[in-house]
């Protein structure tokens, strides 16, 4: 049950000395308290009812001292518990982030943001609670009942059936609650993902429920994931909020049973006396706390422990798109950027990790270097996720892809991604100034190397128009900008790293059709004529480049330049009458040939 916990404790095997030092100073306290509560049958046996002062005044102050020292014990066990609870924190939620770096795309695929954000928080907070109360209490308690058992035997053994009968119902009420504990943290965990998935979809499209008044509609749906995670929260505090009271009251039914019998061999003097009758009922108190502590303790564990498996859950998932070891890396200068896809497939992968049905379908295509293309189609037929396989985004199904006759596979990542610029239809800038955002892939790059990619891409001007200019600030998400100056922002990012291979994956959506014109002609002359290929859902986008590649459900159904589409294939004369308006064919022969 507690599987993944040991695991987070295994990160402390360069600290077991702290570890160490921690329990022994646990134990100390442990006894100390015994002790404290076995005087007490010295103070009235030989102290109060001998009317031995000297006795009173030697036992008070000995367990005056053994109280000193149980607290000073427990504060620096706890000093150290927290240095443990921190640090897991910290480690945990490090290493997690930092296997996030290595993921591919299909695993993000399987791990949706809010997902990973409530593992790298709320998660990370019930590791770091299980850690603290654990370290601090996990010894604790077993070592008191033990202690408490062992002396009762030795004082009072006529008693010691009530210590065994409280013992076991305390322990099976415990046994049958903490199952019904685990499964409903375990519940709440996977039910507070979507309460996150709601929040956060519904903060990223805040503009939209406002535009549509839909506020009322995404209140009743966020109150129907926050009451589904209330049902197993409200389980799991019930259950742990039962405990304490019923185990209280158990306490006290034990106590008052022991001083019934206890009091009665008192009295018919069977060898029982008010000292150890007292003694044994403060051991009663301190079997049943240490048993209490298991009980807020266990809670802890459990729900860190589910956290821990959801944790390493991300943690042990391996990148789906990996280096190979003979991969050798591309010397830039020397790219020339022959693009050449050869019997290419590709299929997405389910959640559970088998392949779903092909998005891409025996592709073949040869784009040559310095060459400019486009892929054209309607939503759904496959063109992002075209162009996602050039640098290994994700990796092909069948086929292979290559650069130059190199097998992208066979060429490192971060080497391919050099050489290989992307920029997206959704222009994603960081919080931080312009400059950093232009720099953010080449951050060495000289500021005329991002002037010149500013001008290319057509936000030099209106860079400079800004008081602050480069260091002007940029919001979360690039949201103080129009999207129209995003998506320009978003090419000069990808234009400073001066890649061979281009691609804008429809990133010039949100320009107007001037400004797209200048940003297509000035771009080519800044690359130096890179290999560059324009994914649209505009033909105007596409409509004189050298090639233009139809796709439609997975698959190219048309290619050639403008002119020869015209003639030669229905839907895209359907797109283009569609975009362009009818009767702007006339005078072209639409005969399809055969």
């Amino acid at each position: 049950m507690i599987k993944s916990m040991r695991r987070v404790f295994g990160v402390y095997k360069l600290y077991r000395a702290r570890l160490v030092i921690s329990q022994v100073l646990v134990l100390i306290a442990a006894t100390s308290t015994i002790a404290f509560a076995t005087l007490n049958a010295r103070l009235i046996n030989d102290g109060i009812e001998a009317a031995n002062i000297e006795v009173l005044l030697d036992t008070g102050l000995v367990m005056f001292l053994l109280a000193i020292v149980s607290g000073l014990c427990l504060a620096g066990a706890a000093y150290i518990a927290v240095f443990f609870s921190q640090g897991a924190g910290y480690l945990v939620r490090t290493l997690l982030y930092h296997k996030l770096q290595s993921f591919s795309f299909p695993n993000f695929d399987r791990f949706p943001t809010s997902a990973l954000m409530v593992r790298l928080n709320a998660d990370i907070i019930n590791i770091q609670n299980a850690v603290l109360y654990t370290t601090i209490l996990g010894l604790y308690a077993p070592f008191m009942l033990i202690i408490a058992f062992a002396l009762t035997l030795m004082r009072t053994p006529s008693l010691v059936w009530i210590l065994v009968v409280m013992t076991v119902v305390v322990l099976g009420l415990q046994g049958l609650l903490v199952s019904q504990i685990f499964k409903a943290y375990e519940d709440r965990q996977q039910r507070l993902d979507a309460l996150n998935q709601t929040m956060q979809e519904y903060l990223a499209g805040i503009r939209v429920v406002k535009a549509f008044v839909r506020e009322d509609y995404e209140v009743e749906r966020f109150d129907k994931r926050a009451n589904a995670l209330r049902q197993p929260a409200y389980k799991a505090a019930f259950r742990v909020a039962f405990l304490t009271p019923a185990m209280t009251g158990i306490t006290q039914i034990s106590i008052a049973t022991a001083i019934w019998i206890g009091g009665e061999q008192v009295l018919a003097g069977t060898g029982m006396n008010v000292g150890d009758l007292i003694a044994f009922t403060q051991y009663l108190a301190l079997t049943v706390a240490p048993l209490a502590i298991m009980a807020v303790v266990l809670p802890f564990l459990m729900r860190g422990d589910t956290s821990a498996e959801r944790v390493f859950q991300v943690y042990d998932d391996e990148a789906l798109v990996k280096d190979r070891e003979e991969a050798k890396p591309l010397d830039p200068e020397q790219v020339k950027g022959r693009i050449v896809f050869e019997n290419v497939s590709f299929a997405f992968r389910k959640a559970n990790g088998e392949q779903g049905p092909p998005v891409l379908k025996n592709i073949n295509l040869t784009i040559e270097p310095g060459q400019q293309v486009g892929f054209l189609g309607p939503t759904g037929s496959g063109k992002t996720a075209l162009i996602n396989l050039i640098p290994r985004f994700y990796d092909v199904t069948e086929g292979r892809i290559t650069i130059d006759g190199v097998d992208v596979r066979d060429v490192p990542q971060d080497n391919l991604r050099e050489i290989v610029g992307l920029a997206l239809q959704e222009a994603l800038l960081f919080q931080g100034d312009i400059r950093f955002n232009l720099k953010f892939g080449n951050p060495e790059a000289e500021d005329d190397v991002m002037f010149d990619a500013a001008k290319a891409a057509d936000s030099y001007d209106f860079v400079m128009n800004i008081p602050q200019q480069w260091e002007a600030p940029v919001s979360q998400r690039g949201y103080n900008f129009s999207g129209g100056q995003r998506q320009r922002l978003a090419i000069a990012r990808t234009l400073t790293n001066q890649p061979k291979i281009l691609i804008l994956d429809d990133s010039t959506s949100a320009l107007d059709a001037s400004t797209e014109g200048r940003v297509q002609e000035a771009i080519p002359k800044y690359t130096d004529n890179a290999t560059m290929i324009y994914v649209a859902q505009r033909i105007s986008a596409v409509i004189d480049l050298d090639r233009i590649y139809l796709l439609d459900q997975g698959e190219i159904v048309a290619e050639g330049a403008h002119e020869e589409l015209m003639q030669s294939s229905p839907l895209y004369q359907q797109i283009y009458e569609s975009q362009l308006g009818k009767g702007v064919t006339a005078g072209i022969d639409l005969e399809v040939t055969a």
